[in-house]
């Protein structure tokens, strides 16, 4: 029986203005149309003044990390099992505040991997999950603990393999240092382009995409020459590699919300002092990182980085805020957690937009999201596959 979802508005995720007074009609997981004219049959449910919109989607999570002062010693203390069962917590969290999609960059273990097919077997309620397995970086580079170290094009080459094998749906390069590392700069260029680039080879031939940690023009250059498919952070980036990213098409994923919580946050969590040194810094770069890649026209992605030090997992609405506040719209915001973020991840065909044949994962608001951004912080209804997943501030399940 189709179920028509009625509300004060719906955006679809690519227009510029939101349907009034249309209901979202759902049958079988997928969405059949968005019509004021519902099928006799149709069950109803009424929104009121509300705003329906696709699930948001973040492509820069990692759900073994706990959000804690030092989340990689976390799960370097605990059990395995333990990791697991937190990762599953996490992945409610952002199930709750309506993400019904992540991409998972970097686990210890590679455990967002098995995350990821527990969600799809039905195991445990979450987000479907893009997951890279273990990320891949040179010895003692960034992010080491969330992966494996490779040094030299075929230990690259053969590490993007293994992970491909292990059932990674995407590859995670570290192109530069970072502010989550002790004896590193974010600006300092890591894995080299050839290095990279053989790690992109891998991936290419098997259809995956491959994200890179990046923060200076230099290190963003090296990836941009190797070919990967997203850079991640892109704080230093000028205009120009701005302009070069938006010629190439290659996304960027701003991650200003997970710097801003970690700047709020750090010294009462008793965050490393490199960390809060680092952040300050990093934190207005970004910004004005992302006002030149939205001068420029470069394709854009939201994503958090959840799970850092002081951002918890489900917050997709603090960075989308936050894009706002750097000169975004709220029109362009929405965009990128919802069908931009669903084009970089490969699933555009399927999802982040609310059109005939599309997989119902859909979010519900209180208020006008398309006027105020705020509005996500209120939600009324998170569908996936059309199953209803989530009501108000509760997890069903």
């Amino acid at each position: 029986m189709p179920i028509g979802y009625r509300a004060a508005r719906i955006f679809d995720g690519i227009s510029e203005e939101a349907i009034e007074g249309a209901a979202l009609i759902v049958e079988d997981g997928r969405i059949s149309s968005v019509s004021r004219h519902l099928p006799p049959d149709a069950e109803v449910v009424e929104l009121g003044d509300a705003t329906i919109l696709p699930g948001l989607v973040d492509a820069h999570v990692h759900l073994v990390w706990s959000a804690s002062a030092e989340p990689h010693e976390v799960v370097a203390r605990e059990s395995q099992a333990l990791t697991v069962l937190r990762c599953a917590g996490n992945a409610a969290m952002h199930l709750r505040a309506g993400v019904t999609t992540v991409r998972d960059l970097g686990a210890t273990d590679g455990l967002s991997i098995d995350v990821a097919r527990a969600v799809e077997l039905g195991l445990l309620p979450g987000p479907r999950a893009v997951a890279a397995g273990r990320a891949i970086a040179m010895t003692g580079g960034h992010g080491w603990f969330l992966g494996r170290e490779a040094d030299g094009a075929d230990a690259v080459r053969r590490a993007a393999r293994e992970e491909m094998k292990a059932g990674a749906a995407c590859i995670k390069l570290m192109a530069s240092g970072g502010v989550y590392g002790h004896a590193e700069e974010p600006g300092s260029p890591q894995l080299t382009p050839e290095e990279m680039r053989a790690g992109v080879e891998e991936a290419h031939k098997a259809g995956r995409r491959v994200a890179a940690h990046a923060y200076s023009t230099a290190a963003i250059g090296n990836a941009l020459e190797a070919g990967v498919d997203s850079i991640e952070h892109g704080s230093f980036l000028d205009r120009d590699t701005a302009e070069m990213m938006r010629e190439t098409g290659t996304w960027l994923v701003p991650t200003m919300s997970v710097y801003a919580a970690m700047s709020e946050k750090g010294p009462e969590l008793g965050a490393p002092e490199y960390i809060q040194r680092k952040t300050a810094e990093v934190l207005e770069a970004s910004r004005r990182a992302f006002r030149l890649a939205l001068d420029a026209g470069a394709p854009m992605a939201a994503g958090t980085d959840c799970g850092a030090p002081g951002h918890p997992h489900g917050t997709l609405r603090e960075q989308l805020k936050l894009i706002v506040e750097a000169g975004a719209t709220p029109q362009q915001a929405l965009k990128f957690g919802t069908s931009g973020a669903a084009r970089l991840l490969g699933l555009g065909d399927e999802l982040g937009t609310l059109g005939p044949g599309k997989r119902a994962d859909v979010l519900a608001v209180g208020g006008d999201a398309l006027r105020d951004i705020h509005a996500l912080d209120e939600v009324r209804l998170v569908l996936r596959d059309g199953v209803e997943v989530a009501s108000g501030r509760r997890v069903l399940p």
